[in-house]
């Protein structure tokens, strides 16, 4: 029985590269943002609209048309940056080197959202599944539980931050997980999410905490944090399965990356289930189906893709992951594979019954 391979004429048909995402939602403290000119994003950063987003969060904006310079004041903190300079400057010293610098786009003055919400103290969160940013102002950072002593998994997700002796912060850990509330297998499922999120984010603090100290430590004034922090977001949840699809960003120093998890589980034994438990087609015939449909999305907008992007994909079937949508089953690459990692994960969509 070749079900799955049933629907390789509509994905072919009908699926959509992941370069095209759609539209980004902001929320401040829970409230939607409304913008004139929508956000964007470029080379990996999202941009929005300079004075929504510091009216946002508190601040007075002021702009200035000779030097092309904004200034926001937020309490006692003075922000300054220019247009087309890399450079984000608080209370006069340099917080952030921005790789994406503040631009005017359609008359209208766009910053990088993480670098101004991060220099006001506010935390920033990125769903890459529906391209929803969830930005928390200072004094309202909700907390995830907290262990006390010793560390232990948690349900909810994972957090920590290490601070140099000063107190400043030299890494955080943020990793968000939807819980499943439904089916005898719930709780063995949620577990096992607590076991992944704090798992990841041990294995980052592991890596990179002593590296973080002692790079603040030579050089506070341009040291930037470090930081793995993601959402784990249900894809579904009903009819029989929960699946869980992960983006998480990361800076370890030298490169800003991201990275996709996936995971799918039986809601009533809550036991996690491989593709080979959700359809019967053959290794051989399931790879047929990913080149020809990955081969499909190259061809429709070859400049999106590494230009070797079909030879690429025919070393790396191997890395095809997968994840369930309440349609049916989506398979993907992550970025980096067969187009640049600004590009995002690649991916398309077959309708299938379970």
């Amino acid at each position: 029985m070749k079900k799955v391979l049933l629907g390789v004429l509509a994905a072919l048909l009908f699926c959509v590269p992941a370069f095209a995402h759609p539209p980004i939602t902001v929320y401040v403290d829970g409230e939607k943002l409304n913008f004139d000119q929508p956000p964007i994003i470029q080379n990996d950063r999202t941009l929005v609209p300079m004075r929504k987003i510091f009216e946002a969060l508190d601040a007075d904006v002021f702009w200035d048309e000779p030097s092309q310079s904004v200034t926001a004041v937020h309490g006692t903190d003075v922000i300054l940056f220019r247009i087309g300079q890399a450079g984000l400057y608080k209370n006069g010293q340099l917080v952030y080197t921005m790789s994406v610098p503040a631009q005017i786009i359609n008359d209208r003055t766009l910053v990088p959202l993480r670098a101004v919400a991060e220099s006001l103290g506010a935390e920033v969160g990125w769903d890459g599944v529906n391209y929803v940013i969830d930005i928390t102002s200072s004094g309202n950072t909700p907390q995830l539980p907290s262990t006390g002593g010793q560390e232990t998994p948690m349900k909810g997700g994972y957090a920590k931050t290490v601070q140099a002796p000063d107190g400043t912060v030299v890494l955080n850990v943020d990793l968000r997980c939807d819980e499943v509330n439904t089916g005898a297998g719930a709780a063995a499922i949620n577990g096992a999410m607590a076991n992944e999120t704090f798992g990841q984010g041990q294995a980052f603090l592991q890596a990179y905490e002593k590296k973080a100290l002692a790079e603040y430590e030579k050089n506070p004034n341009d040291f930037r944090a470090y930081y793995y922090m993601g959402t784990y977001a249900l894809t579904r949840n009903a009819n029989g399965y929960a699946s869980f699809l992960a983006s998480v960003s990361s800076y370890d120093g030298e490169e800003e990356g991201v990275t996709y998890f996936s995971h799918t589980y039986h809601l009533s034994s809550g036991k996690e289930c491989a593709l080979s438990d959700l359809v019967s087609d053959s290794r051989e015939d399931l790879e047929y189906l990913w080149q020809m449909s990955f081969t499909a999305l190259i061809q429709t907008d070859p400049d999106a893709f590494y230009s070797n992007a079909e030879s690429r994909l025919e070393k790396n079937l191997d890395k095809v992951d997968f994840y369930l949508t309440e349609n049916g089953i989506a398979f993907y690459l992550s970025p980096g594979i067969i187009a640049p990692p600004e590009t995002g994960a690649v991916s398309f969509e077959i309708t299938y019954q379970f």
